[in-house]
């Protein structure tokens, strides 16, 4: 791999993995865990896409394209889904402790409210047991963020939820994060390898010297274009669909969408784009 492309692939990883990695952190992914999941994707992936014609996948094979060993390689092939969660981070380290340790319990045998300091039975007892070298304020600060502890007062700290669980709306949003951006991804992966014939659509419009009032306009305006086309494209392909799903024999089934997506950010925070790139219609296939 050249430089250049060496240097414009790791701007897109970091560009790319920038949001994803703050929904990580909101939900208490630690890197290590989410380094685990990498692993186990560039191993789906090998097993998937770079196979040999009319040849068997070999552990070997799929440690030399992902760079992994033989021996982590056959432990991801055989890992079960369940066994993917591996590191909790340090803030949920020190509630698990807490919610087990007895010497942060009352007399109930359950989590009490801790001071703050003290050598032992405090908050900074705990925090030093179970967070290993975070900070005191850094625990606080993130526990009292996701609302699992509460400060009655300046010097101590109390347990008000025994964990952090996301609500079911929280629970759809972070599905639909996961489905658009993995068809998005998947449409710009297909467009890196396929002929002008086969291209799928991926256009994008984007500007960014529009100061904040005509930005609130344009958002609403595209909201609403956005939606009437998405309204008559749902009725077009279900009327297609309808019609085509009596013939015999059946046809394979494929699943097929489009989506339209608004984006703003702050201009100082578009990283990665060099000046000159960021006005920018995209009108052609890559």
């Amino acid at each position: 791999m050249s430089n250049k492309l060496q240097q414009l692939l790791t701007a897109a990883v970091i560009r790319v993995l920038r949001p994803l990695v703050r929904v990580l952190i909101r939900h208490e992914m630690s890197h290590a865990e989410f380094s685990e999941l990498a692993r186990r994707a560039y191993v789906q992936e090998a097993y998937a896409n770079f196979g040999l014609s009319g040849r068997k996948m070999t552990y070997s094979r799929v440690a030399v394209l992902t760079g992994l060993s033989r021996k982590e390689v056959v432990r991801l092939v055989n890992l079960d889904e369940s066994e993917l969660s591996v590191a909790p981070t340090r803030a949920v380290r020190v509630i698990d402790g807490w919610m087990q340790d007895p010497e942060f319990h009352g007399a109930s045998g359950k989590p009490k409210p801790l001071p703050l300091h003290g050598t032992s039975g405090s908050f900074s007892a705990l925090v030093a047991r179970y967070s290993g070298d975070i900070t005191l304020g850094a625990v606080v600060d993130e526990l009292e963020r996701v609302g699992v502890v509460s400060r009655p007062n300046k010097d101590t700290v109390e347990l008000i939820e025994s964990g952090y669980i996301p609500q079911a709306d929280e629970l759809e949003k972070v599905h639909v994060l996961s489905v658009c951006t993995a068809d998005l991804l998947h449409t710009a992966v297909h467009n890196l390898d396929a002929d002008t014939e086969n291209r799928r659509l991926q256009r994008q419009l984007t500007y960014s010297d529009i100061p904040k009032s005509v930005a609130d306009d344009f958002r609403q305006e595209a909201t609403s274009r956005a939606l009437t086309l998405l309204d008559e494209l749902r009725a077009s392909l279900t009327a297609r669909r309808d019609n085509a799903l009596p013939q015999l024999p059946p046809e394979p089934l494929t699943r097929v969408g489009l989506g339209i997506y608004y984006h703003e950010e702050n201009a100082a925070d578009d990283v990665g784009s060099k000046q000159e790139d960021r006005n920018h219609d995209i009108h052609k296939q890559p």
